[in-house]
């Protein structure tokens, strides 16, 4: 790829000005640049670019262009050649695949909506082009759902700019139970796939530090009240947190043990980035994380199942413990 947008930006001016009649100069191509770039282009840069375009593999171009030296012009030997004609590769097509995905699951937000009719078309290209590979059912992703609440996230970003409290009535998960609230919004934190708000409950006694789950909220309103400084360093709020629940407790180290096979899976894609290998041989891999204790933790260790033992905090230990005892309960007989 070109070393920087400038640079494909003068490739792509330089691809106009070769397909148009009458052919350019290379003085022409000189002008039509620094007219375009709205500053002086070198006679060496065009020399350099129209190289690249014919000889530098990573760009992929290969571009067939040649030099009239009775004209002494610059043209494509194929007149039906452009630099975005170019097929894309299989590889290429399949990031194009997973980035659409991804934003497909925020469609909704006003700043993707925009796009909505670029990404669709984008989406119809890699279809047809996987189609005519024969590759439609090679790679299958999970389809997306609809994230409920994520149309919260820009309002709830203004008002976090604007340092605005918000009014919201939230319903908890499994309750029937309907409360008002007044905020103060200090960041929004992604988890799984869930959306969330932090800030400062002002509409409690004792001023809180709460987290609200971006599809329980209703009738969101920012408000005219406005506050100061914020009540949390939002730099290192989550550094020591898995998932989304701080709930005031302060990092443990935490010592577990996985069965060599899981034990390859934590070391490629890691629990935390506090994680450390302190033993990993043929019977186990065992690590260290500095971490709060909260309930994501907890369901994250129980998904491993027999393949992980808790060594440290006992309290964790013991709770892991119990959970999997409730469990092998559910299957006596």
């Amino acid at each position: 790829m070109p070393q920087n947008r400038d640079a494909y930006t003068r490739y792509r001016m330089i691809d106009v000005r070769l397909r148009k009649k009458p052919h350019p100069h290379l003085e022409d191509l000189i002008g039509c640049l620094s007219e375009g770039l709205d500053r002086p282009v070198s006679k060496r840069t065009v020399q350099l670019d129209l190289q690249e375009m014919r000889y530098n593999q990573s760009l992929k171009f290969s571009a067939p262009i040649i030099y009239d030296k009775k004209e002494k012009t610059y043209r494509y030997s194929d007149e039906t050649y452009s630099i975005h004609n170019l097929p894309v590769s299989a590889d290429e097509l399949h990031g194009l695949d997973f980035a659409i995905s991804i934003l497909d699951q925020f469609k909704h937000l006003p700043a993707i909506k925009e796009f909505e009719e670029a990404i669709h078309k984008i989406a119809s290209t890699v279809k047809l082009n996987k189609e005519a590979r024969g590759e439609s059912d090679h790679i299958q992703l999970d389809k997306p759902f609809i994230i409920k609440g994520i149309e919260f996230v820009e309002p709830i970003l203004k008002a976090i700019s604007e340092r605005r409290v918000l009014s919201f009535s939230y319903q908890k998960h499994g309750s029937d139970l309907v409360s008002q609230n007044l905020l103060e919004p200090y960041l929004i934190r992604e988890s799984k796939n869930f959306w969330y708000v932090i800030g400062n409950g002002i509409s409690k006694k004792d001023h809180k530090i709460l987290t609200f789950a971006l599809d329980r909220i209703v009738d969101l309103q920012i408000t005219e009240q406005t506050f100061s400084d914020d009540k949390i360093d939002r730099k290192n709020f989550y550094k020591n947190v898995l998932g989304v629940t701080v709930g005031g407790g302060s990092p443990e180290k935490v010592l577990l043990s996985f069965s060599p096979q899981q034990g390859n899976y934590i070391k490629t894609i890691p629990l935390h980035h506090s994680q450390q290998i302190l033993k990993d041989n043929k019977t186990e891999l065992r690590i260290s994380l500095e971490l709060v204790v909260n309930t994501e933790l907890k369901m994250q260790l129980l998904s491993y199942g027999d393949k992980v033992k808790v060594i440290k905090p006992q309290k964790l230990a013991d709770e892991v413990r119990e959970s999997a005892e409730r469990i092998l309960k559910l299957y006596e007989q």
